[in-house]
């Protein structure tokens, strides 16, 4: 059975350190960086740095921590030349309002290459659909038995609708 992070609920537009499951750090692929105003739970508005990701379905927003950090790794401070660079997110405790809470954090090396290659036709898995490549390759291990790329995935997806959908007809054929 799943689990639902009270915060999911609460503020579900971005990531958080409750985004994070089981401890496994995310690898994201910046898509686009930029400032824009954010509603917080308390409803109040703020200008933030607002980083979006080609590969997860949520933002997140950037402190000035994680904004630095993006900046080392990339060597430069301007955004538009962040695009397509690979991060790696995790949680740490940190001090804030007077407390220990957990906040995501950018590590401060670049995420490890992995290469993973597709069980059906040997290419690279790739992220796609909101999955990064490990994910999908985790997914499809599970719905198909085997780590696929979002192409084979696909085909075997739509060889799976066919024959549903040729059976059905079957049905209906022999209640005439």
């Amino acid at each position: 059975m799943s689990l639902t992070h009270w915060k999911k609920l609460h503020n579900p537009d971005y990531l958080g350190a409750y985004s994070i499951e089981n401890g496994k750090d995310l690898i994201l692929t910046i898509s686009n960086v930029k400032q824009e105003e954010v509603i917080g739970t308390d409803g109040k508005k703020e200008e933030c740095i607002v980083c979006y990701f080609s590969d997860a379905d949520k933002p997140m927003i950037l402190n000035a921590t994680n904004a630095k950090q993006i900046q080392k790794l990339t060597g430069t401070p301007y955004i538009e030349k962040w695009v397509g660079f690979k991060v790696q997110i995790g949680i740490e405790k940190v001090k804030a309002f007077g407390e220990v809470v957990e906040a995501l954090r950018i590590r401060k090396h670049p995420p490890k290459a992995i290469d993973i290659k597709c069980e059906s036709c040997g290419q690279a898995v790739t992220a796609a659909n909101n999955m990064s490549a490990e994910q999908l390759a985790e997914y499809t291990a599970k719905k198909y038995k085997k780590k696929l790329c979002a192409d084979c995935a696909m085909q075997i997806a739509q060889k799976g609708n066919a024959t549903e959908q040729d059976t059905e007809a079957v049905n209906e054929a022999d209640k005439t």
